[in-house]
């Protein structure tokens, strides 16, 4: 298997534990890792929506965990 893909085998397996589901999973719904609400219209910055697609989190989940 290729580097890559067992970081991204990885990176699913804990999403999956942290949050019962995996980023490309709540990215098809348009959907928020953390809170299961609809992500972008809690994203109200550019860099909110970046995270978004890096984790899988909404901006306003993202704060309140890491801090604004």
């Amino acid at each position: 298997m290729p580097e890559n893909a067992e970081l991204e085998q990885l990176k699913d397996e804990l999403a999956k534990s942290a949050f019962g589901v995996t980023k490309k999973e709540v990215q098809d719904k348009g959907i928020c890792i953390n809170c299961k609400q609809p992500a972008l219209p809690k994203c109200h910055s550019e860099a909110g929506k970046r995270e978004y697609r890096i984790s899988g989190m909404c901006e306003e989940c993202f704060d309140k965990l890491f801090g604004e």
